[in-house]
């Protein structure tokens, strides 16, 4: 007997029936879950949760999904009184379809509001799937739909303290029509092509392209490139989409593979495919002048943010990136260095002593250094929310320099392997020196470990050890930062 399937393995049949294969018969070849997918499934169930007061005096069905058949005799009873007025998580099974539905609502004419809720700020079309595979097993199962709604945050909606309002928190978007929809035109047909894939004695071979991240990026995708190339046309990620496809059918998975006169490649791609096929570094003319135009004394800047799908701050908005920590090395012209930080250490509203603590730290005078143009951009939204530092904020922004854009424009080596993030090119310029050590790697890992630090119910002690991470971390960027720097202007002949 094939597996049975939910809506989550009917969305990864849409996307590809050798992903869903893989997941019922070979789930032991996906890959890890990473941070980011972690912090996608937490953000999911907290919304969730807060969804439901939406509709208030429901009963959740408490069962677990490895215990469906007692939630579905659990779900039959509540759907028999009539005082419930709602069900959170109801289950049902059809056709060898088990599907929990995150809001059952009835609605005074013995048929029920079925209320799909997703974390994002509107409407996608793999939403609409979902709520159609759930209509379909609902009303096979004896339960009739007569409204069908995709709830999503209102990212227009700004907080304003005390309880959320719920109405404008969320939005509310009827898509019955459309999931009606793709129940008759497209359901019966995908439900079979997914129960044959399913009876085959292999998985199915289907080539890796264009699927294999849309709409999410697959959990075999490890498992499905394997036989690439060490470093699978990553290098190319900057071509247009046509060009990579067009690479891609030729067996081409390599920039350095590349013929000379491709069409598609840019002057900075040439530079990188010659820098792959030399295996030399390439640099730019243009890289040591470019190097020299930073002023002294120079401030290296880091920042770390997070953004909360329910917003917890007067004034925020879903999704609102929040400030909460920031490391400055800063050299002067005699190569002197000093370096401070600021880490929030509790649940308030960072944002203020945030920005307080770095005009009080940085140099009156210099350039100002960061790795991309996300710090200049969290300093003019800064500006905004607190007018009285405006002024200061954005005559920071104006000193600003991209050390990212310099690299990116002037510099590449082939072990960089089409990366240009700082975790790519610290190690590489800077042999001995990376993020291998470090106990929070990444900035996902850094929101997420300051989300449990100012937690309530967590220890003091874990509080302390997330709190000396956490600045090693952002230290570590902005040292990175000086580096890197110091290494270019090695390479470009100069002097630091």
């Amino acid at each position: 007997m094939p597996p049975v399937l939910s809506k989550c393995r009917f969305q990864t049949g849409l996307q590809c029936l050798k992903r869903l294969y893989l997941e019922c018969y070979h789930h032991e070849l996906a890959d890890p879950v990473d941070a980011g997918l972690q912090a996608r499934f937490d953000t999911g169930n907290a919304v969730g949760e807060v969804a439901r007061q939406r509709f208030p005096n429901g009963r959740l069905i408490e069962e677990s999904h490895l215990e469906h058949d007692r939630a579905v005799r659990t779900t039959r009873d509540l759907l028999d009184d009539a005082t419930i007025p709602a069900l959170y998580e109801a289950a049902f099974t059809f056709q060898c379809i088990r599907m929990r539905s995150d809001v059952l609502k009835r609605n005074g004419l013995g048929e029920f509001d079925l209320v799909e809720v997703k974390s994002t700020t509107g409407v996608k079309p793999e939403h609409i799937t979902d709520v159609a595979i759930q209509v379909y097993a609902s009303e096979g199962s004896g339960v009739p739909i007569k409204r069908a709604y995709l709830m999503h945050l209102n990212n227009a909606y700004v907080y304003q303290g005390g309880d959320h309002d719920l109405e404008q928190l969320f939005t509310l978007e009827d898509v019955t029509e459309k999931a009606r929809r793709f129940v008759a035109e497209n359901v019966p047909e995908d439900l079979a092509r997914m129960w044959a894939t399913l009876q085959l004695d292999v998985a199915p071979d289907i080539e890796t392209g264009r699927h294999c991240t849309r709409p999410y990026t697959c959990s075999f995708f490890g498992y499905c490139h394997q036989d690439e190339a060490e470093h699978p046309i990553r290098e190319l990620l900057q071509l247009k989409e046509r060009d990579r496809e067009s690479l891609r059918a030729s067996g081409i998975l390599d920039i350095g593979s590349i013929p000379a006169d491709f069409p598609g490649l840019s002057s900075l791609q040439r530079r990188m495919r010659d820098s792959v096929v030399s295996g030399r570094s390439s640099i730019s003319p243009e890289l040591g002048p470019k190097l020299r135009e930073v002023t002294f004394p120079a401030s290296f800047l880091d920042f770390e943010t997070i953004m909360q799908a329910i917003p917890l701050y007067v004034g925020t908005r879903p999704y609102q990136t929040i400030p909460f920590q920031w490391s400055l090395h800063v050299r002067d012209s005699y190569r002197q260095i000093r370096h401070d930080s600021f880490l929030n250490h509790d649940a308030r509203d960072p944002r203020e002593r945030f920005v307080t603590r770095l005009l009080e730290a940085i140099p009156p005078e210099g350039s100002i250094i960061a790795y991309s143009t996300y710090e200049r951009t969290i300093m003019r939204e800064l500006a905004q929310a607190f007018p009285q530092y405006e002024d200061r904020l954005l005559a920071l922004c104006d000193r600003m320099v991209d050390l990212l854009k310099l690299v990116r424009d002037n510099y590449y080596h082939p072990e960089f392997h089409g990366s240009y993030s700082l975790k790519s090119v610290l190690p590489v310029l800077v042999p001995g020196l990376s993020y291998a050590d470090m106990e929070i790697p990444e900035g996902l890992a850094a929101s997420m470990s300051y989300a449990r630090m100012v937690a309530a119910e967590t220890p003091e002690a874990e509080r302390a050890k997330i709190r000396e991470a956490l600045l090693a971390y952002c230290q570590r960027d902005t040292e990175a930062m000086v580096r890197v720097y110091d290494a270019l202007l090695a390479e470009a002949g100069g002097n630091p």
